[in-house]
């Protein structure tokens, strides 16, 4: 097969397929009668009495070639057996560039010379779902859990439900899940993968019921649970669950606690940053805050941590402040509007900045901006109410006072008093 000069891989050394024939005393142009006659022989010279492994290698090479269909296929993966991995390598790099039809044709290939690879077969079924054909999807999984184990049926499921899951099709996922649930044992790997899904589908109420069976105990916590840690604390941010915030945070100091790998709590530091990061850049400064607390409890000694953990925590204070001014009904949304613009605009980046001024309500603040005595009002309750977002933006708000009150005659400015 000719290599393209964009993917080019390097050889490995060829392992060389056991000579069943040779082993036989043969060549493998014997006749399929002449078999028998050949593992006779073999063993007058090494009875299984006094010869026990020579004769379980006999009796093994003889198993394989009296049957002509396992004859056949051990012929063709000694003729094409080193090709089976270059074929795949193609295949996955031909189904990431969406060329189905050339990898359809392989997989073909790929088939008769092993038709027993549950690999090879997966892989068809994984072609089938990129075409979204569902059918011939479904019938390749069921090919593989026929042939395969009882350890291997569960590993099955699990990847039936991540090739489901990873294109989107959450519902189908937890269809296969369940309906592959009496080959499952590892109950909490089954609920993780459930929460999965719910995430993905954004149905945060239906994964936070999950968690319980997600989570070992505190004792057990290893570097593996990392993710499904996050992933709570992230569901609790996301349903604003304030509240449950702090029990899951001593589940993650208590991870710190179990690792003895410095470079295993080095991850877990990243990973708390990283998502700290994340939140801020997105001027979600109460949920970074979260994280950076638990960073900066892990490693309290790292000056950078701390610094950064004090700027996020002063200004999580304000988004706090602007969450409960958006559930003020006496405040003017005029003027939360223009406190929330100017706290994007200062606190996250251009490009979150950038998405927020494309859903910014412009017809609805084009309508309010001639409601001057209103507008005042509004921004004297942000005074009042809300002390730390009057301060941060002083001088706009100010501003946006003067200009709301000029021209008010007296009675409008007593009512404001």
């Amino acid at each position: 097969m000719e290599e393209s000069r964009l993917f080019r891989r390097r050889k490995r050394k060829k392992e060389r397929i056991e000579n069943l024939y040779k082993i036989l005393g043969t060549r493998s142009n014997i006749s399929q009668e002449r078999i028998k006659e050949k593992y006779i022989e073999k063993l007058r010279v090494f009875p299984p009495e006094t010869h026990p492994e020579e004769f379980q290698e006999i009796r093994r090479a003889y198993e394989t070639l009296k049957d002509p269909k396992k004859r056949k296929q051990y012929d063709m993966m000694r003729k094409y057996g080193d090709k089976i991995e270059s074929i795949m390598e193609e295949v996955m790099f031909l189904m990431s560039v969406g060329n189905y039809e050339k990898t359809e044709k392989l997989l073909k290939d790929a088939a008769e010379i092993e038709p027993d690879n549950l690999v090879v077969k997966m892989t068809q079924a994984e072609l089938a779902l990129e075409q979204q054909e569902f059918e011939r999807f479904n019938s390749l999984i069921e090919e593989v859990l026929e042939k395969c184990d009882t350890e291997e049926k569960e590993y099955t499921i699990f990847i039936k439900f991540k090739m489901l899951n990873l294109r989107g099709f959450e519902d189908k996922a937890l269809e296969a899940l369940e309906q592959g649930k009496e080959y499952i044992f590892d109950k909490m790997y089954y609920h993780r993968l459930r929460i999965s899904a719910f995430i993905e589908s954004e149905d945060y109420h239906k994964a936070w019921g999950e968690f319980k069976y997600a989570v070992p105990s505190m004792e057990e916590l290893a570097i593996d649970d990392l993710y499904i840690l996050i992933a709570w604390l992230n569901t609790a941010i996301d349903l604003d669950k304030w509240g449950d915030i702090l029990p899951i945070q001593k589940y993650l100091k208590r991870l710190s606690k179990n690792i003895i790998d410095e470079e295993d709590l080095s991850i877990l530091i990243e990973q708390l940053i990283e998502e700290a990061e994340s939140y801020a850049n997105a001027a979600r400064y109460r949920a970074a805050d979260v994280f950076m607390q638990v960073a900066s409890q892990i490693d309290p000694k790292d000056i950078h941590i701390k610094e950064r953990k004090r700027e996020i925590q002063n200004i999580a204070k304000l988004d706090i402040e602007l969450s409960r001014s958006m559930k003020d009904r006496e405040m003017f949304p005029y003027v939360h509007m223009k406190v929330v613009k100017l706290y994007y605009y200062r606190y996250s980046s251009d490009e979150c900045y950038a998405d927020f001024l494309d859903n910014f309500p412009h017809d609805m603040m084009s309508e309010m901006e001639w409601m001057k005595e209103e507008i005042a009002y509004g921004v004297l309750r942000m005074k009042k109410k809300y002390p730390l977002l009057y301060k941060e933006f002083n001088k706009e708000l100010i501003d946006l006072f003067n200009q709301s009150t000029e021209g008010l005659n007296r009675e409008q400015r007593r009512r404001l008093k």
